[in-house]
């Protein structure tokens, strides 16, 4: 897992988020239901992602807000 980015503050994350991108895979909410029906992506985090998500994820944060992808 050394070809991931390095993970942010560990208070960036929530518990559950945190437990997904320390293992390296996506946590991105894929469906959000009622709490705490959360469904996340858990696919492998891409190496290029600055926040360890997936490949597709990702791109998909490049694409919608280039401006702030890596804060």
């Amino acid at each position: 897992m050394t070809d991931l980015q390095p993970l942010l503050s560990r208070d960036r994350y929530s518990d559950e988020e945190w437990e997904y991108a320390s293992s390296g895979r996506c946590d991105r909410e894929t469906d959000l239901g009622m709490h705490p029906r959360i469904v996340r992506c858990g696919e492998p985090s891409s190496p290029a992602s600055f926040y360890r998500w997936c490949v597709e994820h990702d791109e998909e944060a490049r694409d919608d807000d280039p401006d702030a992808y890596g804060r």
